[in-house]
């Protein structure tokens, strides 16, 4: 019972880590994007599936942030699945 009471109120503070993790420095390294799921020497799909790439730029696809990363011998990672939520720099009209 005090084993069952302890695992409980781990896996409660590590629910609410997670949920603060966002405004942390954790979140802001991303998450490793699986670039080797895809053969990037025959190119990506044009299925749109947006990610949100760590340099705030958005990629139609996780196999497209992949092969920018090849191409610019970088190594942007997943900020996020989905939209951006700050505009890209590249969109600033000054």
């Amino acid at each position: 019972m005090k084993a069952t009471g302890v695992f409980l109120l781990l896996s409660l503070a590590l629910c609410c880590y997670q949920g603060n993790a966002e405004m942390g420095g954790a979140a802001d390294r991303g998450i490793e994007p699986a670039c080797d799921n895809y053969d990037l020497r025959k190119g990506c799909t044009r299925i749109f599936d947006p990610v949100c790439g760590t340099d705030n730029l958005l990629y139609g696809n996780e196999c497209l942030l992949c092969y920018q990363n090849l191409q610019r011998n970088s190594h942007v990672r997943i900020k996020n699945r989905g939209m951006c939520q700050k505009p890209s720099p590249r969109f600033n009209s000054a």
